[in-house]
């Protein structure tokens, strides 16, 4: 499904947020916002057992 969906990265699709955008820009939100979540997370854990990462 992911492969069909990201095979034009070109391809305008309907965001109803940002208005009509191309898929590129869709996933590059997507990925920023998953990252920007697990960053939260990791701060939280090491808040709590105070073991920090690499």
């Amino acid at each position: 499904m992911f492969a069909k969906a990201t095979a034009d990265l070109a391809r305008i699709v309907p965001n109803p947020e940002f208005g009509d955008t191309g898929v590129r820009f869709v996933l590059e939100h997507v990925t920023e916002e998953y990252a920007r979540h697990v960053g939260h997370a990791d701060l939280l854990r090491e808040a709590i057992d105070g073991a920090t990462g690499e």
